[in-house]
């Protein structure tokens, strides 16, 4: 994937963690999960046996991460 700010080529790779792995539109009072938060986009749902998992490419000229949120990694 060519990176969308400086057109050179992203690393691919995931980013994971223990947690569900969510988007809010601004840093909440209170850490949660993204049901409790207006406009949150899940990226990743936990998995209590494997944890949470998403796709994203790296740019490092532009120090940019790149999701795609819409695809389930396996």
């Amino acid at each position: 994937m060519l990176c969308p700010y400086c057109s050179k080529e992203m690393k691919y790779g995931v980013i994971e963690s223990q947690h569900e792995i969510n988007w809010k539109p601004k840093k909440a009072k209170l850490l949660g999960a993204a049901d409790f938060h207006e406009g949150a986009i899940i990226l990743s749902e936990r998995s209590f046996l494997k944890g949470s998992c998403v796709e994203a490419y790296c740019c490092s000229d532009c120090k940019k991460i790149i999701i795609d949120y819409d695809e389930e990694l396996s």
